[in-house]
């Protein structure tokens, strides 16, 4: 069915430029000049380029150029992740450090622990006889 359709369409085309070219040489003008004129002009710079550029070497470069961009870009989008990861943790680290740096009021023990201390090390000196000057 869609072969059929698009059989019925060609010989659709095919007769209305017939009948319009018929029409038109009857006539001695053309049907909307100024557009056709202009479509022309266009078909003429789009067939020139076709015959005088080298396409191959033209859409490697574009290929070239646009993989180019792209690692540009990959490498750009990479940076600014580590960048916002780099800030993040830094936060995280000034946080952490000024909450461990909080007031910590010293317990008993310990002041029991050092006074203690001071009592063994006062028997130590009691204990020691005093060594005399050697002169």
């Amino acid at each position: 069915m869609a072969y059929l359709v698009c059989i019925v369409l060609a010989l659709a085309l095919l007769v209305g430029f017939v009948l319009l070219t018929d029409y038109e040489t009857r006539r001695g003008a053309r049907m909307w000049a100024a557009e056709r004129t202009r479509l022309d002009e266009q078909v003429a710079r789009i067939t020139f380029i076709m015959e005088h550029v080298d396409l191959v070497a033209f859409v490697r470069d574009e290929i070239r150029r646009l993989g180019s961009r792209l690692g540009h870009d990959i490498a750009h989008l990479s940076l600014q992740l580590v960048r916002a990861a780099e800030r993040l943790l830094t936060r995280l680290v000034r946080h952490l450090r000024s909450r461990h740096t909080a007031d910590i009021a010293p317990r008993e023990n310990v002041r029991e622990f050092v006074k203690t201390l001071a009592d063994f090390k006062s028997q130590l000196k009691g204990t020691h006889p005093e060594i005399s000057d050697i002169q």
